[in-house]
């Protein structure tokens, strides 16, 4: 008895539907400082919040209230190689 053939996994990729996701600005972001939520309209002037880039050239958000303290938790990931210690996220 044959067996059937079986789809390569691009044949059933390219007839999956799309997975959600992959925009080029995540819909939920919270300050690595404080943890408050922003809203993706905070980054557009007057700007109430920024992107602050490390040195290895990740972006991560902030307040631009906390951004001196983000900065400091940038240099500390910088200099480690460990991941930013983040403020809990909150609303």
């Amino acid at each position: 008895m044959k067996r059937a053939k079986q789809l390569t996994k691009r044949e059933r990729k390219a007839l999956a539907p799309p997975r959600p996701g992959g925009t080029a600005t995540p819909q939920h972001i919270h300050c690595i400082a404080c943890g408050r939520h922003i809203d993706p309209a905070e980054f557009e002037a007057p700007a109430s919040a920024t992107m602050l880039r490390c040195d290895h050239g990740s972006r991560f958000p902030s307040c631009v209230a906390c951004e001196d303290s983000a900065r400091a938790l940038l240099v500390e990931h910088d200099r480690s190689g460990k991941n930013v210690q983040a403020a809990n996220a909150w609303h």
